[in-house]
């Protein structure tokens, strides 16, 4: 599924935009603010990014496992090269594998936890500064002609894109950058 990206001023026009939006036929869930205070965006009735859609979670640690991958097969080739002739080399082999992998998938989600998700890296200035973000699933094209429609009239939204809700372990930065705070 495709998101398109809004960068807004704040959380009222993200309000008024929500209430537009969702008024010609746009789902309360398929709207996504990210903000810097969680706590007004709630209190706007704003549909808030959950922990999964604001971190880094997911991405970093799918980028840990194929990151363990790799250092499995090579602790995988070393310890099968060690203990070949060990009656249990084949389960230490194997043991010590899947210890690498966890660790290292492990690693990676540990490190998503304290940074922004890479589908807003691009606009953690514009969050910082009190600005806000929209989010929109689209799920039809029906989807697309209301919300084209309607941003059209709002002179303070600015169109930022599109993006795919599918994480893709080989797009954003290479160093993952930090939370708002």
């Amino acid at each position: 599924m495709k998101q398109q990206l809004y960068l807004l001023p704040g959380l009222k026009t993200a309000r008024h935009l929500s209430e537009q939006l969702e008024g010609a036929g746009l789902h309360h869930k398929q709207l996504h603010i990210a903000h810097m205070d969680h706590t007004r965006t709630i209190q706007y009735h704003l549909n808030d990014l959950n922990f999964l859609e604001e971190s880094d979670v997911i991405h970093s640690g799918e980028r840990g496992f194929l990151v363990g991958m790799m250092l499995s097969l090579i602790t995988g080739m070393i310890a099968w090269k060690l203990l070949a002739d060990h009656p249990a080399g084949l389960l230490i082999t194997g043991f010590a594998c899947v210890i690498v992998l966890g660790f290292s998938t492990w690693l990676g989600g540990l490190i998503g936890v304290s940074s922004d998700n890479y589908r807003l890296q691009p606009f953690h200035d514009h969050i910082s500064e009190g600005g806000a973000v929209l989010m929109v699933d689209l799920r039809t094209k029906n989807d697309r002609e209301i919300l084209d429609s309607i941003t059209s009239h709002f002179e303070p939204v600015k169109p930022a894109g599109f993006v795919s809700s599918i994480d893709n372990p080989f797009l954003g930065d290479l160093i993952p950058r930090k939370h708002y705070s």
